[in-house]
């Protein structure tokens, strides 16, 4: 009777371990962001000649989130960074590369200094190449940012299941 116990006992101990081992895995990325801080990088001389702004990434970006979800904070553990680069040819087209990545500030233990250091983590990416004409080229990007920032809330929602 004691072998039987002893190997229940332990069979016990393992199947614990791994139901709680497989919810950590399913987990995902996104699972408890609440709050980001939005970076947005320079936009330059083109951008601005493009039409760009910062107030149109911030909107554009948010745009689709609800209340309770993803909200904008002066200070938090997640930040997203947006990098638009754009440039002018033949004076009347802009094309612009979008890059937006959901990034987390966390601490982690270096063996090789045994020490603790502090980085950032990539969450979630998005991005891509848009070219249009002038007048139109601020309507474009505000659409793809407002894509993007779809996608963000897509993947944020399924993670929270």
């Amino acid at each position: 009777m004691q072998p039987l116990y002893l190997w229940l006992k332990s069979a016990f101990a393992v199947g614990v371990l791994v139901f709680m081992g497989s919810s950590s895995v399913l987990a995902g990325a996104l699972t408890g962001v609440q709050d980001v801080k939005l970076n947005v990088s320079g936009l330059g001389h083109y951008g601005k000649q493009c039409g760009l702004t910062r107030e149109i990434f911030e909107h554009a970006l948010f745009g689709g989130f609800h209340e309770g979800e993803i909200r904008l904070s002066n200070s938090s553990s997640y930040w997203l960074h947006t990098q638009v680069t754009t440039i002018v040819f033949d004076e009347t087209n802009c094309v612009s590369n979008v890059e937006v990545t959901l990034y987390a500030n966390t601490r982690y233990y270096n063996p090789a200094t045994m020490g603790e250091l502090t980085g950032r983590v990539e969450l979630w990416r998005k991005g891509g190449l848009y070219s249009s004409v002038i007048d139109t080229h601020q309507i474009q990007i505000n659409s793809a940012l407002r894509k993007i920032g779809l996608g963000l809330r897509e993947a944020w929602k399924k993670d929270q299941l």
